[in-house]
């Protein structure tokens, strides 16, 4: 039996599910929207029209709560939002936020705009993170995934996990909250639980 590619919504399944209770910063558009979809949390910081982002928000995290009882920061990022932040590779190898956790959804498209290609497969997105002194896997599968998640959490350093999806998207309303309360409310959420 093949360990079959991972829709978007399988994917943050076992990403919840192996973090729980970690603060993790989620990236906009089809993302944010799937993961409310499968159920709202108040430790999601859904971040919304940043694209580019959610990992430099998921690295000052890391490092303000490098001292925390969490054991990691989880950031979900996509193909195309990760490559308009490439410089965050950078900035990761130069501070080491050690219980950072990147994990990028790759299905080769703008998932949210209409479906059209990102440059991800030209890019070894993986040796960037190894480059940047990040653990990193290129996930292939639902139960590599697991398998790999597993692994970030025992991770002495940032991991880095780029994980093959495919290009279903789930029939989902937009989400049209202001991003100053959602900031606000996870910032409170963090506070009460670190």
């Amino acid at each position: 039996m093949s360990d079959r590619t991972p829709t978007r919504a399988d994917a943050l399944r076992r990403i919840v599910a192996v973090y729980p209770d970690a603060p993790i910063v989620v990236t906009l558009g089809a993302t944010t929207r799937e993961l409310i979809a499968l159920g709202r949390a108040d430790n999601h910081l859904y971040v919304l029209d940043s694209m580019g982002l959610p990992p430099a928000i998921g690295v000052g995290l890391a490092l303000a709560l490098a001292r925390s009882r969490f054991e990691k920061v989880v950031v979900i990022e996509g193909d195309g939002s990760l490559l308009m932040g490439l410089s965050i590779f950078a900035t990761i190898a130069h501070l080491r936020p050690e219980k950072l956790v990147l994990i990028t959804l790759d299905n080769g498209t703008y998932a949210s705009t209409g479906g059209q290609p990102t440059a991800a497969a030209s890019v070894d997105l993986c040796a960037m993170a190894r480059a940047s002194g990040m653990e990193a896997e290129d996930v292939q599968g639902g139960e590599a995934l697991a398998g790999a998640l597993e692994r970030t959490r025992r991770a002495a350093r940032p991991a880095f996990l780029r994980v093959a999806i495919d290009q279903t998207n789930l029939e989902t309303p937009y989400f049209l909250e202001d991003p100053v309360l959602l900031g606000h409310a996870f910032a409170e959420w963090v506070r009460a639980n670190r």
